[in-house]
This record gives structure tokens, C-alpha cells and sequence, in this order.
């Protein structure tokens, strides 16, 4: 798993890496060498939750899904989500695309570092097939937990992505 977390952390924070394009609520990033690009989108909407009740403020930064073009990964994808507050060590966490199609995301057990707390990733079997749902979907909702407890629901819209992902597969190697 660390080849994974460190090959997302040079994508995520790399200076090398543009913007290439907008496709509604996606966006088309591409490093200068062409061979760790991705799309990504934050959330529309971000909720949280302690004890059943729905809180009102919470400190956080929004929530990102991210595709990654992989040539070492079966499906040619890797899917990740970037919470914008430290998850549960280990946790497991649902990607509803519609309410029907669930994907499983899976926070680092042992995090090396601040940076990889608020990371969650997909599971490789998972990725080609995520990503023909999110092609084909409207709306997709990560429900995820804090080290502290707290459920959080964000949602993503996903006009945009199939023309971002299409981009995508134009530009990088």
C-alpha cells in the first residue's frame, strides 16, 4: 500500500502539475512528464454527524474525489478521497454513486505522516468498475469517520466527469 500512498502523495502536492481543463464540476490536472495525471472535484455539499444529531459547524476543509490515470494498476485507475480532516486509522468508507452502487475506500492503517491521515483509497478490483459508474451516475455521496468519531457525508456531482476522464486519457501517457 505504500507505493499507493506515496505515488498519491506526489500527485497530490507536486508544483509541477496544471491544471489542464474544467469540465463542469471536474478538473483535469497533468504533471509535466504526463504520467500521474488525474482528475479530481470537491464536494458540493459536506455534512457531519455526532451521535445521531447533525452538527451545525464543523473544522474541516471540503472534500476531494480524485481519479488517477495508473499504468501499474490493473484497471488502468486508482480512485482516492482526500476528507480535509484526519480519518478513523483503518477505517472503511462507502462511495454511494445513486443510492445503488457501493465502492469501498479504505483509510491507511499506520499513516507515515499528518499527510496520509486524511487520505482514503480505493481498492484496485474496485477501480475500472467505479469508474464506469461514476461515468454513467448523477450524483455519488463518501461516507467516511473521523479519528474523533464524527460521520461525515460528502456529495459530489458528476456532471463532467465522463468528458474529464475522456480528457484525461487525450493527454497522459
Amino acid at each position: 500500500m505504500s507505493l499507493v500512498l506515496s505515488s498519491w502523495s506526489f500527485v497530490a502536492f507536486s508544483e509541477e502539475i496544471r491544471m489542464d481543463s474544467s469540465e463542469k464540476n471536474w478538473s483535469v490536472f497533468v504533471p509535466k512528464d504526463k504520467k500521474e495525471c488525474f482528475i479530481a472535484s470537491q464536494s458540493v455539499k459536506d455534512e457531519a454527524f455526532r451521535n445521531g444529531e447533525k452538527l451545525s459547524n464543523v473544522n474541516r476543509d471540503r472534500g476531494v474525489l480524485f481519479i488517477k490515470k495508473s499504468p501499474s494498476s490493473p484497471a488502468g485507475f486508482e480512485g482516492a478521497f482526500s476528507a480535509g480532516y484526519p480519518l478513523k486509522l483503518g477505517g472503511k468508507f462507502s462511495l454511494t454513486i445513486d443510492n445503488k452502487a457501493k465502492f469501498v475506500f479504505l483509510a491507511h492503517p499506520k499513516p507515515k505522516n499528518s499527510t496520509e491521515k486524511n487520505w482514503a483509497w480505493t481498492q484496485s478490483h474496485d477501480d475500472l468498475k467505479l469508474v464506469n459508474k461514476l461515468k454513467i451516475g448523477s450524483k455519488a455521496v463518501l461516507k467516511a469517520i473521523s479519528h474523533r468519531g464524527t460521520i461525515t457525508k460528502d456529495t459530489f456531482i458528476l456532471t463532467g466527469f465522463t468528458k474529464a476522464i475522456e480528457r484525461l486519457m487525450e493527454l497522459c501517457d
